[in-house]
């Protein structure tokens, strides 16, 4: 998926005092590229990734999915899109703990109503190197293997765009690095674009986009 953000404006209003975080960005992104996104606490990384998956709106400026001028369409069309096209992996997993693995990768194609969520899923938690933990819920599983759950969850749709906001923050640098190199794999042998924010100057890549505040 190619990226094209053209002058991006985000404010928000604090007891009625704007504060602009992100004040006319501009980047294009080529399809299958992988992107690190670095820069210090508070310069706007999460929120730039959180517009750039339509969890979050502009205040001004357009966003260019595959050419098209996202936040033009409706809020139905939106969330059909972010569902069908992009892959959200965060620093906190959000797996659901009464789930299985299986169960929590699954899900977004059950929601779907896909019959093929179990074979897929399979086939994911197997990709990242859990095929022996299945039936394991997260509070049984170690950081570094909740996060590869969470991977799985967000490549079973088979997204075009992968965002990653610091996906490495809660676990040690090996096993981080480990996650890093993993998605760095996928997205060589899938084509799919990846946009990744992260602190550590050792997981960044050769492409670098850097925010200041």
């Amino acid at each position: 998926m190619k990226i094209q953000v053209q002058n991006l404006l985000k404010s928000y209003f604090l007891e009625s005092k704007e504060v602009r975080v992100l004040t006319g960005l501009d980047l294009t992104v080529e399809s299958g590229s992988m992107l690190s996104i670095t820069g210090p606490s508070g310069v706007g990384k999460s929120t730039l990734l959180h517009i750039l998956g339509t969890l979050d709106s502009p205040t001004s400026g357009h966003v260019l999915l595959d050419g098209q001028d996202i936040f033009t369409k409706t809020a139905s069309q939106i969330a059909e899109f972010r569902n069908h096209q992009i892959g959200f992996v965060f620093q906190f997993h959000h797996l659901l703990p009464e789930f299985t693995a299986l169960e929590n990768v699954q899900m977004p194609l059950m929601m779907r109503g896909d019959k093929q969520a179990g074979r897929e899923a399979q086939k994911w938690l197997d990709r990242v190197g859990l095929s022996e933990r299945f039936n394991h819920k997260p509070g049984e599983l170690s950081g570094g293997e909740q996060q590869r759950v969470a991977l799985a969850r967000a490549l079973v749709t088979k997204p075009n765009l992968l965002l990653a906001d610091e996906p490495t923050g809660n676990l040690d640098e090996t096993t981080g690095l480990a996650i890093v190199n993993l998605i760095r794999e996928l997205n060589r042998e899938l084509g799919m674009t990846v946009l990744m924010v992260t602190h550590n100057p050792r997981l960044v890549g050769e492409n670098r986009f850097s925010l200041s505040g």
